[in-house]
């Protein structure tokens, strides 16, 4: 590592007056620049990080010591936990129960050595988004102390609560295990809810579909991801007794439900402004990429532009004192804010209130703001110096912006009244003689006259040789895109939007001198006709923390003039123009000579200023609204007000309907782009439940009929064989004119049209109904109807029980070594993570009765994985081999005796679940035994691997005598966040890309594969030239010539790897789970016939769910492409020896009888 080089790029970026704070800051950003070149940078950046971190939260706590170095930390962490803890319990962020723990027994057991592993990511990741804040923002919350607060809450109704805490404190922060972000979040509050997701069925009443949209929007508020049955409700043209008139199928309800997701999202009108790093910009212009100015003042990038279209979700108009425009916002969305505060109150008293702690930010609702509530404002803290510039330079500019011109190609001009500009006119002179620019002026009469001066530096005379020297040599640092936009609007452009404070301020004056003016010898006004120019005033002045008010006008500019030789000449139109007032604090009443303010009618709080709320009103709703996700910081500032993201994202619910539904086709149109848009849910995921008889019917080419539930009801709650008898049955009924609702169709048509909506649209997902239920352990007591939003949770619900399932991964990557699967170390982290989840049901917070009845009744919880790919690399494995796909199966093994093992030794402690009793568990019946249980009722159509190497028998019979404290214990969910905490790949995901780019608002760095790096570097291929190969290629490898075959095998992306293989890998994982797991599915170019052929392989192999299906854009491949055909033929070669693995084996498995759905030359199905 290159520490003088971090030095150097540091010291170019800070300047005259920086804030100690940011010196830090710009340390961290050196580094991070620096990580393309090598990853270990990544850590660089992560320690400079923690310093940020260690001299906040010490600072805030009063622990500050001067410069404070981990080591100093080292033999201080125990007394800070301890201060920590009563504060964040004084301020209630923390249960007071946590400040009665032995915090010296616990802070003797933190281990600050642990703060050096994380990666910049992770830390980052961390320092946004979990850690303890204070309500304007300072972090004091250290990352030893945030992984025992969490083992703390869970531990809390423990008998030997202080040993329990350090052992769950020893497994997160060893990285070995990490519980999910709901737990992470709020483990140790005052609101500990903790669960991942929920699952509910929908009845088939108006009361009950209502009743379950209700609960919706309530669980959506609070939870993550809502799996809904609808397959209850009634189809279309079904009778409806109570009207004697005909249904109009679940269809219109899913509409409703998907309307009523849109308007729990909380979002904004087009129009509305958001400042980002390029300037004010509509939010509808926003895009993925874009940054964004977030509640720490600092920018960051927006990862998701949702747009939704809405049918009568409230909104209401937020009118701000100081801003320009109102905000039309839904009613739901949050914004950072002080309520309660008296009107006539002074600032004063109001700041001495909120010190107290009276007062105090929080989220606030816009529909719940009132006339005089304080909204917060954020002052933007980040400085990107433009070199060589100096306060004349940045005072000229703002000038330009004023009373300038920048003709393109030919000259600069800067106009005034010679008697009024005096001031502006003779610096421009003065600062064009300096700078030895020639210039010339024209006027008309007192009033009116002209600098004008060429884009060369022009013609001067040299005073020695008197030629004139100089034509066309730059002169200037300021080019025409610098003034103007693409529409020749003027604006401030983004390298100078973040000039220092004191540079920033000569750009207002030069704004001020020219298109300002001053009224009754005190108030400050400014005018101009571009709103990007307004906004841009107000936004520099808001980087020295001062709000500006402003409007809006248009007027009547008709009138007439006289010419020069007495004739008078008519002029008509209308003049547009924003006026702002700006507050004459003394910095900027001393440029005017105007009086200082002496009351202010706003305050500063941290980094924040809070305004008033003038007014906020119901107005009617828009038809599409928009929200933006953004990285890390979840806020954005809008021109008027900091307000959270929404919420909800986009989806948040899975609608799932079983494929004999009389409404399937039009469910599998639902996320179409054409079409009535009132038969449309384009914000909701949907999922198709598949029972295997219709995958059967489509094998066999045979007709598949489809019924309305209220003819077929115990179709809902069968399976297997049952299901078969009983859907034979109505189907020899509707032959016999007997159901008045019935549609015969072939299988492979609605087949095919399921594979073609899937490529079309992404939707519905496809997940197999009766693996879920002949494989549940819980059977006994009710029909799994649905997964849940990431499709990993396999649970049964009915109108008494919501399921709700509790999440953690174990880190697979941290217990491989050179020999393979550290199964002493497993054992042990999957013993004490099951103890973690067990907690979990006790101690949450449920936010209906049917969650909290179900969770303590059943107890089960969903320990899954993440790093597989790592793993693979460590072992030099490649995700396409069959070395894959048998470490998948050994590791998942091992996994899973480990975790039923664990919930035996917590039923012999604490008690089996209530309904042991008649579960598969009860009988002897483990997952890897429950196959059999699919095979009976599926025959020939299951060709699954069901080898194993542990001793099963004993723990079967432990599990039956001794019982399970869990119905259910295992699941593979997605990992997204928390994987980033660890630095690691996501759940089992392979390798997106080997490269991305990131950004920040002093410019892009870049984050490689750690491992490619380590590879190429003892081969001797890493330079600056391998770093642009794997940008153009978007992080793949496999086109770049001195890479040898086996890197490209085993660095192989997603888009490269065989979707074959990643089923292959899932089915034997599967066999040992008893949940499901969040498998998405890679095709670079999807076609028909390939998804025929991967989808019948995933039903065949026993897959119980599948998620996403991910495609490659077409610029993707045509980059990929355009080269030469060779060298692409390579991306599909990856894992292109793939073979049928029971050939590969030679274990003799038998085909189907019916014909061979897996050969993929096989026509009968296409």
């Amino acid at each position: 590592m290159d520490a003088q080089a971090i030095l150097t790029d540091t010291l170019r970026n800070l300047f005259d007056g920086v804030r100690e704070a940011d010196v830090g800051q710009a340390l961290v950003m050196s580094a991070r620049a620096r990580i393309e070149k090598d990853p270990q940078y990544s850590q660089v950046a992560a320690r400079l990080l923690l310093d940020v971190l260690r001299r906040e939260a010490l600072g805030f706590l009063g622990l500050a010591v001067g410069v404070e170095t981990q080591a100093d930390l080292a033999e201080r962490y125990s007394d800070y936990l301890a201060a920590y803890i009563k504060r964040a319990a004084d301020l209630e962020h923390l249960d007071q129960q946590l400040a009665r723990y032995d915090l010296a027994r616990l802070g003797a057991a933190l281990k600050p050595e642990r703060d050096l592993q994380f990666t910049y990511l992770g830390l980052q990741t961390l320092y946004d988004r979990y850690f303890i804040h204070t309500a304007d923002g300072i972090r004091f919350e250290l990352p030893q102390a945030f992984f025992m607060r969490v083992a703390m809450g869970l531990a809390i109704n423990e008998i030997d609560r202080e040993a329990r805490a350090i052992e769950f404190y020893e497994l997160l922060s060893s990285f070995d295990f990490m519980s999910s972000t709901p737990t992470l979040f709020n483990s140790g509050t005052l609101r500990p809810q903790l669960s991942s997701c929920y699952l509910t069925t929908v009845p088939d009443d108006l009361d009950g579909i209502y009743g379950a949209i209700k609960d919706n929007a309530l669980l959506s508020k609070f939870a993550g991801g809502l799996g809904n049955d609808w397959t209850r409700v009634r189809g279309m043209g079904a009778h409806i007794k109570g009207t004697n008139g005909k249904s109009q199928g679940v269809v219109p309800f899913l509409k409703v439900a998907n309307d009523t997701a849109v308007a729990v999202n909380q979002c904004f009108a087009p129009e509305t402004t958001v400042f980002t790093a390029d300037g004010p910009k509509p939010i509808t212009d926003v895009r993925v990429g874009d940054l964004v100015l977030g509640q720490r003042g600092r920018y960051r990038e927006v990862t998701e532009h949702f747009v939704y279209d809405q049918k009568g979700a409230p909104m209401v108009r937020v009118a701000v004192k100081h801003s320009v425009n109102d905000l039309d916002v839904t009613a739901g969305h949050p914004f950072w804010a002080i309520q309660g505060v008296p009107m006539e109150q002074s600032i004063e008293r109001t700041l001495g209130q909120i010190e107290q702690a009276r007062f105090r930010p929080e989220w606030v609702e816009a529909g719940q703001l009132t006339r005089g509530d304080y909204v917060a404002q954020v002052i933007p803290a980040e400085v990107v110096p433009v070199p060589q510039l100096t306060q004349a330079d940045a005072r000229f500019y703002g000038i330009l912006l004023g009373d300038g011109h920048l003709t393109r190609g030919c000259e600069f001009g800067v106009s005034g009244n010679p008697g009024r500009d005096s001031g502006h006119l003779q610096f421009v002179r003065d600062y064009l003689t300096e700078r030895g620019i020639h210039f010339w002026e024209n006027g008309r009469g007192n009033e009116y006259i002209q600098i004008k001066w060429s884009v060369g530096r022009g013609l001067v005379r040299c005073a020695t040789t008197g030629r004139y020297v100089g034509l066309d040599e730059a002169h200037l640092p300021f080019t025409y895109e610098d003034l103007y936009d693409a529409g020749g609007k003027k604006r401030i452009a983004r390298r100078f939007s973040h000039l220092p404070h004191d540079q920033a301020l000569a750009l207002v004056q030069g704004l001020l001198e020219t298109d300002g003016g001053v009224s009754r010898g005190k108030e400050i006004t400014f005018t101009s006709a571009s709103a990007a120019l307004a906004e841009g005033l107000r936004y520099q002045l808001l980087r020295l923390g001062i709000p500006c008010a402003g409007q809006y006008r248009e007027r009547d500019t008709g009138h007439t003039g006289t010419r020069g030789d007495g004739s008078v000449v008519s002029f008509t139109g209308t003049s547009r123009a924003f006026d702002l007032r700006i507050p004459a604090v003394p910095e900027i009443a001393e440029l005017f000579g105007v009086p200082a303010l002496t009351k202010r009618n706003w305050f500063r709080l941290g980094n924040w200023i809070f305004t008033r709320v003038k007014s906020v009103t119901s107005i009617a709703p828009v038809a599409k609204v928009h929200d933006l996700k953004v990285e890390g910081d979840e806020t954005y500032m809008t021109a008027a007000a900091l307000v959270h993201n929404g919420g909800k994202r986009k989806g948040a619910v899975c609608a799932y309907l079983e494929t004999w539904h009389i409404d399937i086709e039009e469910f599998l149109d639902l996320r179409k782009n054409t079409g009535d848009d009132r038969r449309r849910t384009h914000d909701m995921n949907t999922a198709n439940w598949v029972p295997d008889l219709f995958m059967k019917r489509v094998a066999e080419d045979q007709h598949w009929t489809l019924f309305s539930p209220d003819e077929t009801p115990d179709l809902h709650d069968l399976t297997g064989l049952a299901f078969e008898q009983a859907y034979v049955g109505y189907e020899e009924r509707a032959a016999r004119g007997e159901l008045k609702v019935s549609k015969r169709i072939k299988a492979v048509d609605l087949w095919r049209k399921m594979l073609a909506m899937l490529f079309e649209t992404g939707h519905p997902w496809i997940a197999f109904k009766d693996p879920c239920n002949l494989r549940y352990t819980n059977q006994h007591v009710g029909t799994v109807h649905s997964s849940n939003l990431c499709t990993e949770i396999t649970l049964h619900t009915n109108d008494l029980e919501i399921a709700v399932c509790n999440l953690g991964s174990v880190n697979l990557a941290a217990h491989v070594t050179e020999k393979g699967l550290d199964t002493k170390r497993l054992r042990k982290t999957v013993s004490t993570a099951m103890r973690m989840l067990d907690n979990v049901i006790d101690y949450n917070f449920y936010n209906v009765p049917q969650a909290r009845n179900s969770n303590l009744r059943h107890r089960p919880v969903g320990l899954g994985i993440m790093g597989f790919q790592d793993a693979l690399y460590q072992l030099r494995i490649p995700y396409a081999s069959l070395e894959a796909v048998q470490f998948a199966d050994h590791s998942m093994e091992a996994f899973s005796y480990y975790a039923i093992r664990a919930s035996t030794d917590l039923a012999e402690e604490r008690g089996r679940y209530q309904s042991f009793e008649g579960s598969l568990w009860s009988r002897g019946i483990l997952p890897v035994d429950s196959i059999e249980l699919l095979a009976q009722a599926r025959g020939s159509y299951l060709q699954m691997d069901t080898s194993t190497t542990l001793d099963w028998d004993a723990l079967r019979e432990r599990v039956r005598t001794v019982g399970m404290r869990n119905s259910n214990c295992m699941a593979i969910a997605p990992t997204a966040t928390i994987s980033n905490i660890v630095g690691v790949s996501q759940s089992i995901e392979p390798t997106y890309q080997n490269l991305f780019v990131k950004s920040n608002l002093s410019g892009e760095f870049t984050v490689v594969n750690p491992y490619l790096v380590v590879d190429l570097k003892e081969r001797g291929l890493w330079d600056s030239v391998m770093v642009n190969d794997l940008k153009y290629y978007d992080g793949s490898i496999q086109q770049i010539d001195r890479i040898p075959e086996d890197l490209k095998a085993l660095y192989a992306t997603a888009f490269e790897v065989d979707a074959r293989w990643l089923v292959e890998a899932g089915s034997r994982r599967q066999k040992w789970l008893d949940q499901a797991q969040s498998l998405n599915l890679y095709m670079r170019e999807p076609s028909g016939k390939k998804l025929d052929n991967l989808y019948k392989l995933a039903w065949v192999r026993g897959l119980k769910t599948t998620y996403y299906l991910r495609s490659m854009g077409a610029t993707h491949v045509e980059k990929s492409t355009m080269d030469d055909a060779g060298k692409a033929n390579r991306l599909s070669a990856v894992g292109g020896n793939y073979l049928s693995l029971d050939k590969a084996k030679g274990n003799g498995a038998a085909a189907p009888a019916a014909c061979s759905i897996l050969d993929p030359e096989c026509e009968a199905c296409q």
